[in-house]
């Protein structure tokens, strides 16, 4: 026996219903089953989110570890050397297959120029750099140095440096960018 929530009356300990008052004996969670599944759902989607940016933080880590590595090992940081390219160059191979131009390019240090079309905090976009008629393919230059953007003016054309990551929705994406002329 238990008793009621609401009149304090003694009840099976098995009731959903006090046979007294009427009211309902179930906790919260039961009452509501479909906003306890949707409760559930949400929590676990947050824990993900807190897990998949926990794995940006280990490999933070990581790289804090191999450049301690690099410190102790007595031979010198290869400086690597920029290949020059043109914008159209590296569109094309991205418009024709983008599996084998990430397989291609992605890591390495590039050189080449364009007619900038947009200038953001983000860095410089280079539209309409690929030799198809109707691509849409763009590259994207991650510059770190805000200081390097406040001269340009869309339309012009410059000279920019960087490592060449991967393509998303048509995007080429260029990191470390520095802008050279």
């Amino acid at each position: 026996m238990k008793k009621c929530k609401s009149c304090k009356a003694e009840i099976p300990s098995d009731a959903k219903k006090c046979s007294h008052c009427g009211t309902d004996q179930r906790g919260w969670f039961r009452k509501h089953p479909i906003l306890t599944v949707l409760l559930i759902i949400f929590v676990i989607g947050i824990i993900g989110a807190v897990a998949g940016g926990g794995g940006d933080k280990s490999s933070t880590g990581t790289k804090q570890t191999s450049s301690q590595e690099s410190k102790q090992s007595p031979e010198p940081k290869q400086v690597q050397e920029p290949m020059k390219i043109t914008a159209q160059e590296l569109a094309d191979d991205f418009d024709s297959n983008q599996v084998a131009a990430e397989n291609k390019w992605k890591g390495k240090l590039v050189i080449f120029s364009a007619e900038v079309t947009n200038i953001t905090d983000f860095g410089l976009s280079f539209s309409e750099v690929s030799s198809k008629e109707f691509s849409m393919t763009q590259i994207s230059c991650k510059v770190a140095d805000k200081q390097q953007l406040l001269a340009l003016k869309n339309g012009q054309n410059v000279t920019v440096e960087g490592i060449v990551g991967s393509q998303t929705i048509g995007v080429i994406s260029i990191n470390d960018c520095q802008i050279i002329q």
